[in-house]
């Protein structure tokens, strides 16, 4: 009986443990790398349409005046989380970014353009390969990212598993959720907003 009421306890202390993580303290630690540059994190969805207006609005005056410029660290977090395609891009996105990782910003913004008005299932490998060919790299470096993200258990598909496991882990229940520097972006769509965090760093 004492054994029964101890095992109650501590899952009542876990749940209340999970319930009193607050989201909005994330990042709170987490604000530059080691060399100095101020961390964005955005966890998202490449199949999420508010994650794509982040992606026109915003990514294209942040790569501009911090990414390019060296002054940000990146990282896009694929939460993959609507619909079993969205495995695919991540894994994908993280075969770029590992082989061609210059070449990872073009890859999301040209899978973002491919996103329909619609929900239904449309990230192919077809798809995918089409992207990649895009990319500004030679035809050996495309084949080995083509082979690497459609390779079960390769360092992609590993990665989209840690991808999914931080976003669960923190807490993270909307796409697109960005932190800058630590602080979650209320308003993600304004790029005032990114920069108001940035330019007081």
């Amino acid at each position: 009986m004492k054994k029964a009421w101890l095992s109650i306890v501590l899952v009542l202390t876990l749940v209340l443990a999970t319930a009193c993580t607050n989201p909005e303290d994330t990042h709170k630690d987490d604000k530059t790398t080691s060399d100095g540059k101020i961390k964005i994190i955005e966890y998202g969805d490449f199949k999420c349409p508010y994650c794509k207006k982040v992606e026109k609005n915003v990514m294209p005056k942040l790569k501009k005046h911090y990414i390019d410029t060296d002054k940000v660290d990146y990282q896009f977090v694929n939460m993959a989380f609507l619909g079993d395609d969205s495995i695919i891009g991540s894994r994908a996105g993280h075969a770029v970014q590992r082989l061609a990782p210059e070449q990872y910003l073009k890859f999301q913004e040209l899978m973002f353009k491919q996103q329909p008005n619609s929900e239904k299932a449309w990230i192919t490998n077809q798809i995918v390969d089409q992207q990649i060919d895009k990319l500004k790299i030679n035809t050996t470096l495309k084949k080995e990212i083509k082979d690497d993200y459609k390779q079960e258990n390769s360092k992609s598909w590993v990665a989209a598993k840690k991808d999914q496991k931080q976003y669960k882990d923190n807490h993270i229940e909307t796409a697109p959720t960005v932190f800058v520097h630590g602080q979650k972006v209320e308003d993600p769509y304004d790029f005032e907003n990114y920069k108001k965090i940035l330019e007081k760093e």
